[in-house]
C-alpha cells in the first residue's frame, strides 16, 4: 500500500537533464560565458570618425546639396580608405563607393546620417 502512494518519478526535460549533468560549477561557467558574449556583442564596433558629431537633421533635410557638401567636406576625407562621391538624385543623395569595402563604407555613413535620405551604389 505504501508503494501505491508514492508519486511516479517525473521525467526530466532536456534542459533539466542538461543542468543536472553539468552540475553547479558548469552552470556558473555557462552564465559567465553568456554575460561575456552579451557584453562583447553590445560593445562591438568602433567609431568610424572618432569625435565627429553630424549636423542636426533639420539643417540638411530639405536642402540636400548641403548634405552633399557636408559629406564631401567633413566625412569623405576622414574615411580615406574608401573612394566615395556624392550627388543629389531626386529626393535623396546617392553615395557611390568606387573603391574599398562597400558594406563598411555604407555602415560608416549610416552611423551618422539617416538612411531615408541616402542611397548607395557600387562604382
Amino acid at each position: 500500500m505504501n508503494e501505491q502512494n508514492r508519486p511516479a518519478e517525473e521525467k526530466l526535460t532536456a534542459g533539466q537533464a542538461f543542468v543536472r549533468s553539468i552540475r553547479p560549477a558548469g552552470c556558473a561557467l555557462f552564465l559567465i560565458v553568456a554575460v561575456l558574449v552579451t557584453a562583447l556583442c553590445l560593445t562591438a564596433g568602433r567609431d568610424p570618425i572618432p569625435g565627429y558629431t553630424p549636423p542636426e537633421r533639420a539643417s540638411y533635410e530639405h536642402d540636400l546639396p548641403v548634405l552633399v557638401s557636408v559629406l564631401e567636406e567633413q566625412v569623405f576625407p576622414e574615411l580615406d580608405e574608401y573612394d566615395m562621391t556624392a550627388a543629389v538624385t531626386g529626393d535623396t543623395v546617392t553615395v557611390t563607393v568606387t573603391e574599398g569595402n562597400f558594406a563598411a563604407a555604407r555602415a560608416a555613413i549610416l552611423r551618422y546620417f539617416p538612411q531615408d535620405l541616402i542611397t548607395f551604389e557600387r562604382g
